[in-house]
């Protein structure tokens, strides 16, 4: 497990991700996150509340619009990230885990 904030709920764990991803990147709403990537509202919100697990074609299709990895989204290894955003995401989750 790369993540230290994993819990083994896959769904979940790739949710937080997509959630520490629009905070890092300052983007405050879903619609506003999913649809210029192609994923609706609904279907994002979905993804990012862990009731249904990320899809490949949906993942790949972020990872195109936003510069993320696969291994970022699924595993949560930052290492392939571009630095500012690696260094934003881990902002993110520190001020996230004060509150």
């Amino acid at each position: 497990m790369i993540d230290p904030d994993d819990t083994g709920d896959h769904a979940r764990d790739v949710g937080r991700r997509l959630r520490l991803t629009r905070g890092a990147l300052r983007i405050g709403d879903q619609r506003d996150f999913g649809e210029p990537a192609g994923i609706s509202q609904s279907l994002y919100n979905r993804f990012e509340t862990g009731s249904r697990l990320l899809t490949l074609q949906a993942a790949l299709k972020l990872c195109q619009f936003y510069d993320l990895t696969l291994d970022w989204l699924y595993r949560g290894d930052p290492s392939g990230l571009p630095y500012k955003l690696a260094s934003d995401i881990r902002d993110t989750r520190k001020s996230q885990s004060k509150q």
